[in-house]
């Protein structure tokens, strides 16, 4: 399979070649190419401590938010590691730029082509691959077995549908499967299709799926002036095309609920100054969080960073936002972990199983842009509802919580194992 690979990347590499300067035409294109063929990879590496080196990868937003607890494991047990960290989508990157000091230096994933991966592992020099999810590519896989760097797979699944795909061409992905050294999967079933693939029994676990690990901050909530019994919503993540069917029926509830507060996170903070006119133009009462609003508010816009999450602590109820419209929705657990009822839409892909979960356990329930006001109104009329579905959410996250602690012995084990580069 490797052999035929090859030889199809060296003939994409020498037809691919000549357009390249075209695409560097293109905006979107002018800094990702150059950056996923390796030039500046050194500078990007340069003053980096001494350490074992783990190599994280995650394709994009949703393999980052699960990498996220994992990395917090990885920092606190062995702050000896060299912690290296690539995402593939535009997405991803900006999700694992957020990640602080849980990262020693942030890569762009190299194109899997010839001379581009040799380069990557040359300057990189991991001492372990770790593959969040999925994003497969034969040429890395290959690579890193030929150098003698083991790779794990964390957190691994299949849907039907893709194990059903790799079941048909077992005999082109079975070897790609068995280069991991361990591979852990979110479920008993998934670990069982992998077996059915070809992969030895041996490197195969089960650890659980690593987003349930979300913690929310220890600290408290952010400090904001709310009126005297104020029933706080809390919409985070908000997109443009969500705000509006959001104001649309917080106008619609304000009059039968004056004690509602309204807190929107709008995904990209910078967008605050547009949500504060459409709250306005629906008779709503807003104020931006840096002018520090002084509780006559009903619509408080955070135009801020780092505060959504421990806002969720003030929350009766949640809406996720990037769920109304298709944007794959966002992690849910950050409302669920402080034990507060969720609102999502229906596009959750990011976080496909967490939603069903969630609301299968009774902690979620979906809605639309069409039926988001009777949705919130049934909710903000039972308080024993918000309260069941608060504590069903909380029950489902703590019974499903310590993959990353198995993930990591894992690791461990893996890393004490290989060769040092």
């Amino acid at each position: 399979m490797i052999f035929f690979y090859s030889i199809l990347q060296w003939l994409l590499l020498v037809f691919l070649a000549p357009l390249l300067p075209l695409f560097m035409l293109v905006p979107k294109y002018r800094q990702r190419i150059p950056a996923r063929l390796g030039i500046g990879l050194g500078r990007r590496l340069a003053g980096l401590r001494s350490g074992p080196r783990l190599w994280i990868h995650a394709l994009s937003v949703g393999e980052a938010a699960s990498a996220r607890p994992l990395l917090a494991a990885l920092r606190a047990r062995r702050p000896d590691l060299v912690i290296i960290m690539s995402a593939t989508t535009t997405g991803g990157w900006k999700m694992i730029c957020d990640f602080g000091d849980l990262v020693d230096c942030r890569v762009p994933f190299p194109f899997d082509l010839p001379l581009v991966v040799p380069r990557f592992l040359r300057l990189l020099r991991p001492d372990l691959f770790v593959l969040v999810e999925t994003d497969f590519w034969p040429g890395l896989l290959a690579a890193l077995t030929r150098r003698r760097i083991p790779a794990v797979l964390v957190n691994g699944r299949f849907s039907a549908d893709s194990f059903a795909r790799y079941q048909r061409l077992r005999w082109l992905f079975a070897p790609m499967f068995s280069s991991f050294t361990r591979v852990s999967m979110q479920m008993e079933k998934d670990a069982g299709r992998l077996a059915a693939l070809g992969v030895a029994k041996e490197k195969i676990i089960a650890c659980g799926n690593l987003k349930f690990d979300y913690s929310p901050a220890r600290t408290g909530a952010p400090e904001i002036t709310l009126p005297k019994g104020a029933l706080v919503l809390v919409a985070g993540s908000t997109h443009d095309g969500e705000e509006e069917p959001l104001c649309r029926a917080l106008a619609a509830l304000v009059d039968q609920w004056p004690a509602l507060y309204t807190i929107i996170a709008p995904r990209r903070p910078q967008r605050a100054g547009a949500v504060m006119s459409l709250a306005a133009a629906h008779g709503l009462r807003p104020a931006l969080r840096s002018q520090g609003g002084d509780g006559r508010e009903t619509v408080l816009v955070l135009d801020t960073l780092g505060e959504l999450a421990g806002l969720y602590r003030l929350a009766a109820l949640a809406f996720i936002g990037g769920s109304l419209i298709p944007e794959g929705g966002h992690n849910p657990l950050e409302a669920a972990a402080h034990g507060v009822p969720v609102l999502f839409g229906p596009h959750m892909e990011d976080f496909s199983e967490i939603a069903a979960a969630l609301e299968a356990e009774g902690g979620a329930r979906q809605t639309t842009a069409a039926g988001l006001e009777r949705d919130l109104s049934l909710l903000l009329a039972d308080a024993e509802a918000r309260r069941r579905m608060g504590e069903h959410g909380l029950a489902l996250v703590r019974r499903h919580q310590g993959a990353a602690g198995r993930c990591l012995s894992m690791i461990e084990e893996v890393l004490d194992h290989a060769p040092q580069s």
